[in-house]
């Protein structure tokens, strides 16, 4: 038999460009899913971000990384729909009422105002508000002032009881001198009417 070097050569590196191509296919990784930032972690007066107060939830699936959605028994007992939203470095709570985001709560550092506040705030800062105010719910105390109208800052570890029924800067400033903020609710200037169903 005759050998054709020339024609064998060129089915030689026909084989090896195929096999070439298709270990390039397999080391290719698959694409992935590109997840919505919502934005920085500024908290603001009417949300965080992309994240707003009134938000329906669709709008927030579009623009934000929604990790989870679950539903609780919220306050006096009644169903609470919430979400938890993604950010760069950690996330934050949505609660849902009417298919609207009603209430969004902050539990980590991460998460500042424009002025540095958030969780881990000493009260000290609070009191050096606009008149800073006493709030009470839910057995929690919280402070509040103009400056941040859509926003409160719960206290750890204080009891309303010990402001005497004073809930304005003095009574505020009797508790310890080591309380920190540690919670921080985003609801908005012009806040709306609690939920009173777990529906939405």
């Amino acid at each position: 038999m005759k050998l054709q070097p020339d024609k064998d050569l060129r089915l030689l590196a026909l084989v090896l460009a195929l096999i070439g191509c298709e270990m390039k296919r397999e080391a290719s990784p698959a694409p992935t899913r590109q997840q919505p930032s919502c934005g920085d972690e500024i908290i603001g007066d009417e949300g965080i971000g992309e994240l707003r107060i009134g938000a329906t939830v669709e709008s927030v699936r579009q623009k934000c990384n929604v990790v989870r959605g679950t539903t609780v028994i919220g306050t006096e007992g009644m169903l609470a729909r919430k979400l938890t939203i993604g950010f760069s470095r950690d996330s934050v709570e949505a609660e849902i009422v009417k298919g609207r985001v009603w209430r969004i709560a902050v539990l980590s550092p991460h998460f500042r105002t424009s002025d540095s506040l958030g969780v881990g705030t000493p009260l000290a800062r609070l009191l050096q508000l606009k008149n800073p105010r006493g709030m009470t719910g839910e057995g929690r105390l919280f402070v509040a002032s103009a400056e941040h109208c859509g926003i409160s800052f719960r206290l750890a570890d204080a009891s309303p009881a010990a402001l005497r029924g004073d809930l304005g800067r003095a009574g505020l400033a009797r508790l310890p001198q080591s309380t920190v903020v540690s919670e921080v609710l985003v609801f908005g200037c012009h806040l709306t009417s609690g939920p009173s169903t777990g529906e939405g």
